[in-house]
């Protein structure tokens, strides 16, 4: 039986995916804060909400990073690695496997399903306060899936 042959789409859609930034490493962070700063999108769902987030990336089994992000008014006031104390400093804490992160920055799923499912977990804020940004936070990751 011969090999299956490659698909024609491959080389294309492994360069879409290869160009996405990591969420969790300072170069993929200056890269997401860069196109976070030039998106209409963004900036009009997060229009009044200014509030800090940190993105945390780690299962059960897995090394955790996390990504610090301060919103002004949607605008980014500031991006970067987790400097230790940020776990505590933060208004939300979202967690989520790297597998859920993936899926969320390249739109397979959506943010509201992956926390309705349990795969994406608020671990510090309340939800009723998160809430009104359901929106922005989406918004905000699927910019990492467009970032070049």
């Amino acid at each position: 039986m011969p090999a299956p042959r490659p698909s024609r789409f491959a080389p294309r859609v492994s360069r879409l995916y290869s160009r996405m930034p990591d969420l969790f490493s300072p170069a993929g962070i200056t890269a997401w804060r860069t196109h976070l700063e030039t998106s209409e999108e963004f900036h009009r769902a997060a229009r009044g909400w200014t509030g800090t987030v940190l993105l945390v990336e780690g299962g059960a089994a897995e090394a955790k990073r996390s990504t610090w992000i301060a919103i002004d008014d949607g605008a980014i006031r500031e991006a970067r690695p987790d400097n230790g104390a940020d776990q505590t400093a933060a208004e939300f804490v979202l967690s989520a496997d790297a597998g859920t992160w993936e899926a969320l920055t390249r739109g397979r799923e959506e943010l509201l399903g992956a926390a309705m499912r349990g795969a994406l977990r608020l671990e510090r804020g309340q939800v009723w306060r998160l809430l009104p940004h359901a929106k922005a936070a989406a918004a905000m990751l699927r910019a990492a899936g467009d970032a070049p």
